[in-house]
C-alpha cells in the first residue's frame, strides 16, 4: 500500500439510464461486449423497465503510472460525493449541431423567463455525500430539485459490499406543469422537465490515515438502452478516441483485425436486427454479411490476393471530410443535419476520422491478423488483468452508447468531441465552484462556442445533458423521421 502516490475513479464517465421500476435495478456494462442479461431480465415482476445503474471503483496508481490494486472498504477510508442537475430547460434551444459549418444562432429555451427567474427551470438537488458498505435510503435520494414548484427526484446513491458507489438515474418521468402543454418538438419544448441529468462524482480517500489525491469522474443519465446487445455503427468510444487523437493519444502503432476491423464490421451486421435495411443488406446470407464464415476468412486475412475485396469494401465507406453528397456511401445512417429532403453531405452519418485511416491501413495489409475463433472473453471485470482493469471499465461504459448521429443524440451529444471539454482522456474538465459560467446572451452562436470561456471549456453539474431533447422521449420518437418506407422497406 505504500506505493499507491494517487487515485482514479472509473470508469471516467459513468452512464445510468432511467427506468420507471421504482427500486429494481441492474449494473450498467462494466465489459465492452455483450455479457448475458441481468438476473430477471429487463424487467421487473410487474413488467417495469428496470433502471440501469452505473458503478464506480477506485484504483491506486504508483509513481510510474501503474495501477496498485482497487481500493475499497477493506484497504481505505473512502467517502463519494455526487452532484448532478438537469439544466435542460434553462439551456439553449437545439437545432444542429453547433460545431458543424450548417450550425446557427439558437435562443434560449423557455425564453419568457428571464434574469434569476430562470433559475427556477434549474433541477439542482445539490451534492450528496455516502460512505460505507451496503448503504442507501432516502438521505441519499436526489429529491430536493425542483422545476418551478415541482419537486423532482433525479436517483440516488448506494453503495455495495467493498464500498463500491452505485448511482441510480430518474424514474423516466417527462412531464409540463402546465395545462394543455402537448409537447410538440423534436428538442424543444417549453415548460416541460424531466429526469435524464448529470454531474460530477469525487472521492475523499485516507490510506493508513494519509489522504491522496484522486482523479474525479462524471455521471450521465440516459434514456434507456431499449436493445442493450446491439452495439451502435459508431459508439461514443469511437468519437472519444478519435477527438483524442495528437492531443492526448496517438494512431495505433499496428492495427489489430480483433480490436480495430472487426467491431465496424461486426456492428454493420448486428443492426440487422433492429433495421431491416441493414438486414437485407448485411444480414445472415445478405451480399455483405462480413461475418459468413468464408467471406470472414478473407476479410480477416492479410493475403495480397484478399486485398482488392478489402479495398471494394473501402471504396463503400463515406469520405469523413463530407465532399458530397452520396445516399449510397456507408453507412446509411442519417447524420448530424439530417432534413427531408437532404440538403448537404452531412445529412448521412460518416465514421470518424480514426476509423477511416484504420480501414485504409487494413486495405494494404498493414494489420495484425490475429482473430481467434476459439477466444473466450472474461465473463466479469475482475476476470480482466488488474493493469487492464480501469481502462476496460472506460470503454465499456461508453461502447454502449451511440457516437452519431448527433441530432442532438442519445446519451450525448457534439460537445464530446472538443479536446476542450476535457482535461485529460476521457475526463470531463469540472468547472471550479469560484469560476461561475458566464452569460452567452439571448442567442447562443457558433463562436461563443469555441471561446476560450465558452461553455466547452469546463463543466458543472448537469452541463453534459443540457445539449440533449427536453424532454428526451420526442427525440425518441422523431427518430423515425429518418426512415423512407418507399426506399428502404
Amino acid at each position: 500500500m505504500d506505493t499507491i502516490v494517487r487515485a482514479a475513479i472509473h470508469p471516467s464517465i459513468g452512464i445510468a439510464r432511467v427506468g420507471d421500476s421504482s427500486d429494481a435495478f441492474f449494473i450498467g456494462p462494466e465489459l465492452p461486449y455483450p455479457t448475458p442479461a441481468p438476473e430477471g431480465g429487463y424487467k421487473d415482476t410487474s413488467g417495469f423497465l428496470k433502471r440501469q445503474a452505473a458503478r464506480f471503483r477506485i484504483f491506486g496508481y504508483d509513481s510510474r503510472n501503474r495501477v496498485v490494486e482497487e481500493l475499497t472498504c477493506d484497504n481505505a477510508e473512502i467517502e463519494w460525493t455526487v452532484h448532478v442537475a438537469n439544466k435542460k430547460a434553462a439551456w439553449y434551444c437545439f437545432n444542429v449541431a453547433l460545431d458543424i459549418p450548417e450550425g446557427v444562432p439558437v435562443p434560449r429555451r423557455n425564453a419568457n423567463f428571464t434574469g434569476a427567474g430562470r433559475n427556477q427551470l434549474i433541477i439542482d438537488p445539490g451534492p450528496r455525500p455516502i460512505s460505507g458498505r451496503n448503504e442507501q435510503g432516502d438521505r441519499y435520494w436526489f429529491d430536493t430539485g425542483r422545476f418551478l414548484e415541482q419537486n423532482v427526484y433525479l436517483g440516488e446513491l448506494r453503495t455495495d459490499a467493498q464500498g463500491r458507489l452505485i448511482f441510480l438515474g430518474g424514474r423516466g418521468v417527462s412531464a409540463t406543469p402546465f395545462p394543455n402543454n402537448t409537447a410538440i418538438d423534436f428538442a424543444n419544448n417549453d415548460g416541460w422537465y424531466d429526469d435524464t441529468s448529470d454531474g460530477p462524482v469525487t472521492a475523499t480517500i485516507k490510506l493508513n490515515g494519509k489522504s491522496i489525491p484522486v482523479d474525479p469522474a462524471w455521471a450521465v443519465v440516459a434514456p434507456p438502452n431499449y436493445a442493450p446487445d446491439i452495439i451502435s455503427i459508431q459508439t461514443m468510444y469511437d468519437v472519444m478516441v478519435d477527438t483524442y487523437q495528437n492531443w492526448w493519444l496517438n494512431p495505433p502503432e499496428k492495427v489489430s483485425f480483433r480490436e480495430h476491423i472487426y467491431p465496424i464490421l461486426s456492428q454493420f451486421c448486428q443492426a440487422q436486427w433492429v433495421n431491416y435495411g441493414f438486414h437485407i443488406q448485411f444480414g445472415w446470407g445478405a451480399p455483405y454479411d462480413f461475418l459468413r464464415s468464408s467471406y470472414f476468412e478473407k476479410l480477416s486475412s492479410a493475403k495480397v490476393e484478399y486485398k482488392e475485396i478489402r479495398r471494394q469494401l473501402f471504396n463503400i465507406f463515406r469520405d469523413p471530410d463530407y465532399k458530397m453528397i452520396d445516399v449510397h456511401a456507408w453507412p446509411q445512417v442519417y447524420g448530424d443535419n439530417m432534413n427531408v429532403p437532404a440538403t448537404d453531405a452531412r445529412q448521412f452519418l460518416a465514421l470518424t476520422k480514426t476509423q477511416h485511416e484504420l480501414l485504409k491501413r487494413w486495405v494494404e495489409g498493414h494489420f495484425i491478423p490475429d482473430w481467434n475463433p476459439n477466444w473466450i472473453p472474461p465473463h466479469t471485470i475482475d476476470d480482466v488483468p488488474l493493469q487492464e482493469r480501469p481502462h476496460v471499465l472506460d470503454k465499456a461504459a461508453l461502447h454502449f452508447c451511440m457516437g452519431g448521429p448527433f441530432h442532438p443524440g442519445c446519451e450525448m451529444t457534439w460537445p464530446m468531441r472538443h479536446p476542450s471539454l476535457y482535461y485529460a482522456p476521457f475526463r470531463i474538465r469540472p468547472r471550479a465552484p469560484n469560476n461561475p459560467e458566464p452569460d452567452y446572451g439571448h442567442q447562443l452562436t457558433p463562436a461563443a462556442v469555441n471561446q476560450s470561456d465558452g461553455p466547452l471549456a469546463a463543466s458543472g453539474p448537469g452541463d453534459i445533458t443540457r445539449w440533449m431533447a427536453v424532454p428526451w422521449q420526442t427525440d425518441t420518437a422523431s427518430c423515425r423521421a429518418g426512415y423512407e418506407p418507399e426506399y428502404d422497406p
